[in-house]
């Protein structure tokens, strides 16, 4: 076969398979099975195996990701990628509105694009001329951390942005977007770990924040992630003017955007919405922990500026949450009254569904040491309903070596006895 046939073949391949990985990755919606797929990635190896002068970094097989780091790049970006605001229910979001109107009052006349605010981490992607060049954490904001290659292992981020009939990508392009675990997929990732005798994980959103910064790609593309886009942050091209047409523009060029969303025309249609889906949200594919509600014209949400961090054209309206993060203080051991001791975790005080928690059980002493909890720990604490408050687990990634282990009592603190 002479190389134009070739690399005609495995540019066909490669327009296959992309296109197959956003109809099963994206749009949820595959028409071929597994094992076609995989006969078509085959192939593709096959080629570019025999002819690796045509290796390009867009193609689906170079999303296995390079070679382990030893460390994060730090990224400047070339916008703040903010934080922001949160209410607790319908007074916080009237509170806001009010003091926007102040601001400009063509606040009265603003309609409104709602989306689930995604428990995941926040990443910033950059594309030149449509191919995908650079990927980053959100960081603090200023400056993220280089995850490209981790990023190139997620199926549904687009290596390169095909040109679509009139819809031609801009020659600079940088995105937002938060990186997630489906529920679904979580708990099928545990159920294997735990067959393999291996730690699991505590949740969703710990585990997609912990997968994206593994130093060694390759550990990465095991990992179930997904990821959703939002907003645009830099385009060569004049962007969109309004939330709602930036949604529908990135699914244009391709991108994965939550099908997810609402529209309101006013801002107490938008609070009920917000009411209305606190219980719904439970049936979500994803872990959120509320619906952001933003201005739906942008000009409108740019002129209203900043607050620190926190844009003044959006808000989170913000469930009460069951499961929250805090410090580990101590382990205080009770004594049963049948004598068996109990670990008591001793917490900084923290709002769980409205409730001040500032004690938890450990269970056992097993448990500690299997899940290795130190004291001075950011630990998971969790309350459902009227259960009392347990410990999920450490936070092993935010330690700074100050924590100290447990010393399991060998002697009954109350009479002394063995």
């Amino acid at each position: 076969m002479s190389d134009p046939d070739v690399r005609k073949q495995i540019e066909e391949l490669r327009q296959q398979i992309n296109y197959h990985n956003y109809l099963y990755h994206t749009l949820d919606s595959p028409i071929i099975s597994d094992y076609e797929f995989d006969q078509l990635m085959n192939k593709l190896k096959e080629l570019e195996a025999a002819h690796p002068e045509l290796i390009t970094p867009d193609s689906p097989t170079q999303r296995t990701g390079g070679p382990p780091l030893e460390k994060f790049r730090k990224v400047q970006h070339p916008v703040p990628v903010l934080s922001l605001a949160n209410g607790f229910g319908r007074q916080d979001i009237l509170d806001w509105y009010e003091r926007i109107l102040k601001i400009d009052p063509a606040v009265a006349h603003a309609d409104y694009v709602l989306e689930p605010k995604l428990d995941g981490l926040t990443v910033v992607l950059h594309y030149e001329n449509g191919l995908f060049v650079l990927g980053a954490t959100r960081g603090d904001g200023f400056v993220g951390e280089d995850v490209t290659e981790n990023l190139k292992t997620i199926p549904s981020v687009p290596l390169r942005i095909p040109i679509k009939g009139d819809i031609i990508p801009p020659a600079q392009l940088v995105v937002r977007g938060e990186a997630i675990i489906f529920k679904k997929d979580f708990e099928r990732l545990n159920a294997e770990l735990a067959q393999r005798g291996e730690k699991t994980y505590l949740n969703p959103r710990n585990t997609a924040a912990g997968s994206l910064r593994q130093l060694d790609p390759k550990i990465t593309a095991q990992r179930p992630l997904k990821i959703y886009l939002y907003q645009i942050l830099i385009s060569s091209d004049t962007p969109p003017a309004t939330q709602r047409e930036t949604l529908e523009y990135l699914e244009a060029l391709g991108f994965p955007v939550n099908p997810l969303r609402w529209y309101a025309k006013t801002i107490e249609e938008a609070i009920s919405i917000c009411e209305q889906q606190a219980t719904a949200r439970h049936e979500w594919p994803y872990d959120a922990d509320g619906v952001v509600i933003k201005i739906n014209d942008l000009a409108l949400a740019q002129r209203l500026g900043y607050v620190g961090k926190d844009p003044r054209g959006a808000i989170a309206f913000k469930y009460p949450g069951t499961e929250v993060e805090t410090t580990l203080l101590d382990i205080q051991v009770n004594v049963g009254r049948t004598g068996v001791l109990t670990p008591l975790a001793i917490l900084k005080p923290v709002n769980i569904g409205g409730v001040i928690v500032k004690q938890a059980t450990l269970h056992n002493f097993d448990f500690i040491r299997e899940k290795d909890i130190r004291i001075g720990d950011q630990v998971l604490v969790k309350r459902a309903g009227e259960v009392i408050p347990y410990v999920l687990g450490p936070l092993p990634e935010k330690r700074t070596g100050d924590e100290k282990p447990f010393q399991i009592p060998t002697h009954c603190p109350s009479c002394g006895s063995e």
